[in-house]
């Protein structure tokens, strides 16, 4: 039996072998491409305006603009304009320089990821002392007139004001995301950027790299359409920009906090208000500087350790080894079925070369270690699996600045990811039962032994060649290129255990499935991923205009079927493969921004936005034999299998946008935008019979659906001690089902049911959301932050109470509201040149039992009407303590107490 151990790293050593050649190919293109005419976009933006005389308003040409201490600078032109390109997201001060004028210092000079900082300056004639500055504050626009959707950019500062304790918090307070879909998409189509470099796993599309909020610069969210640099994504763009360390000194960080459940809802969370039940333990720090006695090169790291116990625990009635449920053998002690062990390290080195070269490695590392809530395993909690992650990003960025105008990028990267889950790591460990054993004998009953039969392991590695370059070839153009090349490596295993006689008394008579046999599969893929794009941002003095066109081509590298009804496993015909066609993809991106004054701003926005399907719809129940022929695992006993299908087309989103941002007043903005997507070729899935009567499942490209809302929001910026932010989202979102696997399903029930044709509902629509947040305080004194949500129930289908039968159609009634607020105040200290801090964090400030599953009878979580035919409860439990499902509440009340300090 194949498996990966736990215990060695994931870069073997033949990929390290692999890894010497790629970084040496790495230095070799850096040279190659040293003096070529190349851009980089997604992770720098720009400072741009014109330089005058204060007393007569004529331009000034020759004018020395730079950041101070970096090394990005521009002289203005004849008509007195300069830009200054690929500057990192943050705060500088920017210096102005002209012989027989006074030095202008403009401090607190914000800069934002793809946007102009617009930054005129007016010199003074220098007809005082020599050598005095002149010092300009420069004001934050309340409005970015160049912004053609909907983007938020938030920055360091502003994340640790919040009650957050990671991106995703971060992410969920966005207007338009409930639970983690954009704007009504479905989960996995939002693409994860770690300066420049993608980290999505295309298994399942997910996020591979937590970056904690101590590393982030900057944090970017694209909810509406996109530019062109963007690929592999329908719904959204998360950006993060990490922290470099500064040149001229080191800083440093060190904090630590103690958390534990605090709930009134002992009875529906039991344990959490024991003395050991509950807790969660933190420690992190960041430090970042200069590297001693080697010029030009920075340093910034930081590291984390996690371990939560979680708010969902079981309570040990029975061990995995019983079976009568009336004659239990556990020592009724409490154990965690959500706890979390989480441990990261990141660390980047910057390195400027000279002036105009830049260099940079960045590392990151990730160790998870986790379970998650089953309510059939409450009385047996030992019984379920613990799932691993470990993760390991390395990239290579080499920026070169080649004049004023022009610069280029050129990073390489491996991202690797192993996964593993079992109950026991060896899959032969003498403690594994047969899965018979510790069935319920009634319905509403919990187990009394037993334990979870899968188990799985992949190994997921991406290699990356990015090329990127920018030039601003004029005033009113800023042209970029780029392409890149992707080298996927998934290796996929997974099976379950089995009982070899079916005699329940042989509890430990455990089998595994044969090599080749349905309930095996093992593959490995490399498919390989190319994309280019060209984009023009135009900026004339009443209009700015995005343009792009992108190219994707996606090679699966792998065999299909030549005919669906016949696969391998089929006894009356040979069957045969044929190669997996190359998919191919053009997408067009348009947005423009009207400034309609200094203090207002229209936009519009149009685009086509594809995606892959996930590689699991793409391989799923596939074997790999020894000599290289590839089967199709279909399971003959019944409808229980669905296959990958390699010919899957992208899905597509067509996106429009319009809006508008209006100051109202000093430093209050409204915003107002309305959105309309048509959701094409989204995965669904078919029943395949086969020529000797079998079915089975397989993916395909069927469902579609529409979202349509609009958003309202009001921004206060943060002064005289406060600042504030409201939105409102009013949202439908629709589509034919929400599940890829609905058909599948319907399929398995007796009889089967009738899959929807229409448009209804999709499970995560919620109408109404309000989102708040609030902060206050005093910078390098005091702070408050709250932040607060309102959202309407989303949908549930309701059954004709009693008989478990669904009424009319999916999703016909709401669940009741969901109402939260998170709290995080902090006081800051400063003794010595060191700043002490105490913080508390209060989530779920007011112990809200929000209801996120409903039993279909009732529409609440609390009460299942069809109780009254439940019969005799063969167990222990009585129907109240199985009906009252904790993981259908979100997490109760927790209260985090912390210190730190730092330099």
């Amino acid at each position: 039996m194949k498996r990966i151990k736990n215990s060695i790293p994931v870069m073997n050593v033949q990929w390290v072998n692999k890894l010497k050649i790629y970084l040496y190919s790495a230095f070799v293109m850096l040279f190659l491409f040293a003096g070529s005419d190349t851009i980089y976009a997604g992770t720098t933006g720009k400072i741009a305006g014109v330089v005058t005389d204060q007393a007569t308003g004529e331009p000034m040409p020759g004018a020395n603009v730079y950041v101070e201490g970096y090394h990005y600078g521009a002289a203005s032109d004849i008509d007195g304009y300069y830009f200054i390109i690929n500057v990192p997201p943050g705060m500088y001060t920017v210096v102005t320089q002209l012989i027989g004028y006074r030095e202008v210092r403009t401090e607190n000079v914000l800069v934002k990821v793809d946007l102009t900082t617009k930054m005129n300056i007016a010199l003074q004639a220098e007809n005082i002392e020599l050598g005095e500055e002149i010092v300009v504050i420069a004001e934050r626009p309340l409005i970015d007139i160049d912004v053609t959707s909907t983007a938020v950019s938030i920055s360091a500062d502003e994340i640790k004001a919040l009650p957050v304790d990671n991106i995703y918090q971060v992410i969920e307070h966005q207007a338009g995301v409930v639970g983690g879909h954009f704007r009504g998409g479905r989960l996995g189509e939002v693409a994860y950027m770690v300066d420049g470099i993608p980290v999505n796993d295309p298994y399942n599309n997910s996020n591979t790299v937590n970056v904690e909020n101590e590393s982030i610069q900057e944090l970017e969210v694209i909810s509406g359409t996109f530019n062109a640099e963007y690929g592999q994504a329908m719904s959204g763009i998360v950006n993060i920009i990490t922290k470099e360390g500064r040149p001229d000194h080191i800083e440093s960080t060190f904090s630590g906090y103690l958390g534990k459940f605090y709930t009134n809802n002992d009875d529906l969370f039991p344990n959490l208000g024991a003395s050991e039940g509950g807790f969660s333990e933190n420690v992190q720090m960041t430090i970042g500087g200069p590297v001693p006695f080697v010029d030009r090169l920075t340093f910034f790291l930081t590291g984390r350790l996690l371990n939560d116990d979680g708010h969902l625990y079981g309570q040990r009635i029975y061990n995995t080894t019983d079976n009568d449920p009336f004659e239990p053998s556990g020592d009724q002690s409490y154990e965690s079925m959500n706890y979390g062990k989480y441990k990261s390290l990141h660390g980047k080195l910057t390195y400027y070369l000279s002036s105009p070269f830049k260099l940079s490695y960045n590392f990151m590392a990730g160790f998870n270690e986790n379970n998650y809530y089953d309510h059939g395993y409450q009385r047996t909690p030992a019984g379920i699996q613990d799932h691993y992650k470990q993760n390991y990003i390395h990239s290579l960025i080499f920026n070169h600045t080649i004049s004023a105008n022009t610069f280029y990028t050129l990073k390489f990267s491996l991202n690797e990811t192993q996964y593993e889950g079992y109950v026991y790591e060896d899959p032969n460990d003498p403690r594994y039962v047969i899965p018979e054993l510790g069935l319920p004998q009634s319905g509403y009953t919990f187990r009394s032994g037993g334990n979870q039969t899968g188990r799985y392991e992949r190994n997921a590695q991406i290699w990356l060649g990015k090329l990127d370059i920018i030039s601003q070839v004029s005033k009113n153009h800023k042209l970029g290129l780029g392409m890149d090349y992707k080298q996927h490596v998934m290796d996929v295993w997974g099976t379950g255990l089995r009982s070899r006689t079916g005699d329940i008394e042989q509890i430990h008579d455990i089998i595994y499935p044969d090599p080749g046999t349905p309930g095996f599969e093992d593959y490995m893929r490399k498919p390989v991923e190319l994309s280019a794009y060209v984009q023009d941002k135009m900026e004339f003095e009443d209009m700015i205009i995005n343009l792009g066109f992108r190219f994707d081509y996606f090679d699966p590298s792998t065999p299909m079927l030549a005919d669906i009804r016949n696969p391998v496993n089929n006894d009356l015909f040979y069957f045969d493969n044929i190669d997996a066609p190359v998919k191919t993809q053009i997408s067009p991106r348009f947005g423009i921004s009207f400034p309609i004054s200094s203090q207002g701003v229209i936009h519009v926005s149009y685009g086509h936005f594809f995606q892959t399907p996930n590689f699991e719809q793409l391989y799923g129940n596939i074997y790999d034999r020894a000599d290289g022929t590839t089967i199709f695992l279909i399971d003959k006993t019944g409808l229980n299998t669905v296959t990958g299908n390699p010919d899957l087309d992208a899905m597509r989103t067509v996106q429009y946008e319009a809006g508008l941002q209006q100051v109202i007043y000093n430093n209050l903005v409204l915003d107002f935008t309305a959105y309309y997507r048509d959701l094409r070729n989204l995965i669904d899935t078919e029943i395949i019979e086969t020529y000797d009567q079998n079915k089975y499942a397989r993916y395909i490209n069927r469902d579609y659906g529409n979202v349509r809302g609009i958003i309202l929001s009001a921004d206060k910026r943060l002064a005289d001690y406060w600042g504030a932010r409201l939105d409102f989202t009013y949202q439908f979102a629709e589509g034919n089902a929400s599940d890829p696997r609905s058909v599948f399903f319907d399929n398995q029930s007796d009889p089967p049911n009738e899959s929807e044709k229409k448009l209804t509902r999709l499970d995560w629509d919620q109408r109404v959301t309000l989102n708040l947040s609030l902060t206050a305080g005093t910078p390098g004194d005091w702070s408050v932050g709250l932040i607060g949500r309102y959202g309407t129930g989303t949908p549930y289908t309701a059954e004709i109470r009693f008989t478990g039968v669904n009424v009319d159609f999916r999703n016909n009634r709401a669940k009741p509201v969901n109402i939260n607020f998170d709290l995080k105040a902090e006081k800051t200290f400063e003794i010595a040149g060191t700043r002490l801090s105490a913080f508390l964090y209060i989530f779920n400030l007011l112990d809200q039992k929000n209801e996120n599953s409903v039993y279909g009878s009732s529409g609440r979580a609390n009460a299942d009407l069809n109780t009254k035919f439940a019969g005799d409860i063969i167990g222990l439990n009585t129907l109240d303590e199985y009906v009252n499902n904790p993981s259908f509440y979100s997490a109760p009340r927790q209260i985090r107490l912390g210190l730190g300090f730092g330099f």
